[in-house]
């Protein structure tokens, strides 16, 4: 059954109901493994379409995350299955302050996202942040997350509303962990951090402009869709040398990516100026020559490794 006429089914801002194959998607758990949890342990009771499709409720969905956590912490499936929905919430928040719940966080934050709720999102990661620090929020809950929404956006499961939702909530994050920290004025060296024009995904360049701050370096954020002429502007007025740092998800694309790395090349002819790129079409982009002072990393983590380790 596809998911518009799933949505067609309920009237709700929101999807409220969902294939198992959605289920298998926002769990990790196969679908056959949760029609064994269903029929043996009476853990679900789905509706039933015409066509005798299963559709599971949001309850479901969070009995569903909710068992796959315990049993990925080692304990067994039909002692999981036997307990209340209240003594496996009480037994997951147990796990999660002992041992810093990743898994149980990312359960939780899919349903803040697919609920719409704020409050439980704002909970959820703050309680991380206390047990492992912003950088592990962001690197390994905010990351993943943001991976797995872009696999069930363009799968059908989630709608563009709901990535939004999560996209904005993470953005408001870093940016007041930023305004947090002091300004370094007089670092050597500068980073400025844009995207190029048309390109507005800025997730990672608000996180490397934090941790480039945090490390003590000065850094100018210019944002969204900026033309090459204003980077020549910014290369003019400052003596010292410029790192330019630019994630490329949607603008230009991979095909256009040599083309645009050699008019910016010509344009900020200057040797001071170098430029680190990364994103999903610097990596699908064919057979680049970097024009000199060009480096490119395959993800956010290794450009971050990068600069964290000319500074160790």
């Amino acid at each position: 059954m596809g998911s518009n006429s799933q949505r067609s089914a309920v009237n709700s801002p929101y999807p409220s109901q969902f294939s198992i194959s959605e289920l298998e998607g926002f769990s990790g758990v196969k679908a056959h493994t949760i029609r064994v949890w269903e029929r043996r342990y009476n853990l679900l009771d789905p509706d039933r379409t015409g066509s005798n499709y299963r559709l599971y409720s949001m309850d479901e969905l969070r009995t569903i995350l909710n068992v796959a956590f315990l049993v990925g912490q080692g304990m067994k499936i039909g002692k999981v299955a036997a307990m209340s929905p209240a003594e496996r919430a009480a037994k997951i928040q147990e796990l999660s302050t002992n041992k810093a719940g990743v898994g149980e966080v990312l359960n939780q934050l899919k349903l803040a996202m697919l609920t719409f709720d704020e409050a439980l999102f704002r909970s959820a990661s703050e309680q991380h942040r206390r047990l492992e620090g912003f950088n592990a929020l962001v690197e390994g809950v905010y990351v993943p997350l943001l991976e797995h929404i872009g696999h069930l956006w363009h799968s059908g499961a989630i709608c563009p509303s709901q990535e939004h939702f999560v996209s904005n909530l993470i953005r408001q994050r870093i940016v007041a962990e930023t305004d947090a920290l002091p300004l370094a004025p007089n670092a050597a060296g500068l980073y400025v951090l844009y995207l190029p024009d048309q390109e507005i995904h800025e997730l990672g360049l608000l996180y490397t402009n934090y941790l480039l701050r945090s490390l003590g370096n000065r850094t100018i954020y210019l944002g969204q869709s900026v033309p090459n002429e204003d980077l020549q502007q910014v290369s003019d007025l400052f003596d010292g040398p410029i790192t330019f740092i630019s994630f490329i998800t949607t603008s230009p694309t991979a095909e256009g990516m040599q083309r645009y790395m050699d008019s910016l090349r010509a344009m900020v002819a200057s040797p001071k100026c170098t430029f680190w790129f990364s994103g999903s079409q610097v990596n699908r982009a064919p057979q680049l020559k970097l024009p000199e002072g060009f480096r490119t990393f395959p993800h956010i983590r290794d450009l971050i490794g990068a600069f964290s380790s000319a500074q160790a």
